[in-house]
């Protein structure tokens, strides 16, 4: 769905996710992506850098006056989550003002990241705005995989107010393409957020397994351990077929297997868990989680070690609910893990381990979710 050649698209910070919208900028305007759409900065740091990695201008603490200018139809909301509520009070709100004044439509506001809730541009801007809160799969493709077909993202519209259907629909279609989308309420999507991002532990799993394998004298990928787990995964949850590509046992130890079918297993039920006690619908939280922790396993499978870490590198914001998730693993569970691999290899593992295994992951979830709400103020 595209929108029609003469409307704007101001997007408020140029980070990671300003960036990472590309194909929806280029879904809804097309070729005028380079003259319709205007990135912001709220500093000149790495601004020519910035620049020459967009096809559209970038320009420096200006939002007010773009916002004036170009009377955009929709008003991408990306900077740090605890910025917005600044730009929010201080940029949007006289514009908004303004806009009525003179009968100028409002635009449609899009807001990135786990806060605010979008009921605070409600409560700020008022009744009549349009706001819908996106938190996108963030799946990037490898060896051609499509990952963010699966991977879930979020869509958070408040109830009560009015979002016309067209308008709905936009939204939607702009999610899509970053992962399968889930409408959810706002706390729900904190739910989905902070599994997603426990369930991405997977890839310190396989760092760790692999690590431990190796100085005991196997070449065991975290490749293979991304397959392998796959494969009990969905095993697991009696999914047929091979989904967007097919994974495998078949380069890890046979004495190994059960060791890595029983974590897999005690990993996504301990996530699942938490996400139930949260009073998140069970159906609903189900579906999402198996979208999320198959996403992960296909990307360690599919991606190089390397390429893991540059991955969690760009996308580890300093301080957010990633960071909190990696940080509470290794504070609390790494060396565990390492130390039960050469336990198995020496057959002297207690089943009780993965019993801890599957509690550490409800645990990390917990942290996780509870930063989330502080993050949230």
């Amino acid at each position: 769905m595209t929108i029609p050649s003469s409307y704007n698209i101001v997007v408020v910070g140029m980070g990671h996710i300003g960036k990472f919208l590309l194909p929806a900028y280029e879904m809804l305007l097309a070729e005028k992506v380079s003259t319709n759409v205007f990135g912001v900065k709220a500093t000149d740091r790495d601004i020519e850098e910035q620049r020459a990695m967009v096809p559209f201008q970038v320009s420096v603490n200006n939002t007010a006056e773009l916002l004036r200018e170009k009377n955009p139809d929709i008003v991408i909301m990306c900077p740090p989550p605890k910025q917005i509520p600044v730009v929010a009070k201080e940029i949007l709100l006289p514009y908004f003002n303004e806009a009525r004044q003179k009968g100028i439509s409002l635009p449609d506001i899009y807001s990135f990241g786990p806060s605010p809730d979008p009921q605070f541009y409600y409560d700020l801007l008022g009744p009549d705005i349009r706001c819908v809160k996106f938190l996108p799969s963030m799946a990037q493709s490898y060896q051609d995989v499509p990952l963010h077909k699966i991977g879930g993202s979020f869509l958070c519209f408040v109830p009560n107010h009015n979002f016309p259907k067209d308008r709905f629909d936009r939204a939607v279609n702009v999610s899509d393409l970053f992962g399968q989308t889930f409408i959810v309420s706002h706390q729900d999507s904190l739910v989905g957020l902070t599994g997603k991002n426990t369930a991405r532990t997977c890839f310190e799993i396989s760092f760790a397994v692999s690590d431990a394998m190796v100085e005991l004298g196997y070449n065991i990928t975290t490749s293979q351990i991304g397959s392998a787990m796959r494969v009990f995964f969905r095993e697991h949850l009696n999914i047929e077929g091979d989904g967007l590509c097919r994974s495998s046992i078949d380069e890890i130890p046979e004495i190994f297997r059960p060791f890595i079918k029983k974590l897999t297993i005690a990993w996504f039920e301990g996530i699942h868990r938490y996400i139930i006690s949260t009073g998140c619908d069970p159906e609903l939280g189900k579906k999402f989680h198996i979208a999320n922790f198959e996403t992960w396993l296909l990307t360690i499978q599919l991606a190089t070690r390397e390429e893991l870490v540059v991955l969690t590198g760009k996308q580890a914001t300093k301080g957010g609910v990633n960071e909190k998730a990696i940080e509470t693993f290794m504070n609390y569970f790494d060396m565990q893990l390492r130390k039960s691999v050469n336990l198995c290899m020496d057959k002297t593992l207690p089943e009780s381990f993965f019993d801890t295994a599957e509690g550490m992951a409800y645990t990390i979830n917990l942290t996780v979710n509870r930063h989330s709400h502080r993050l949230a103020g």
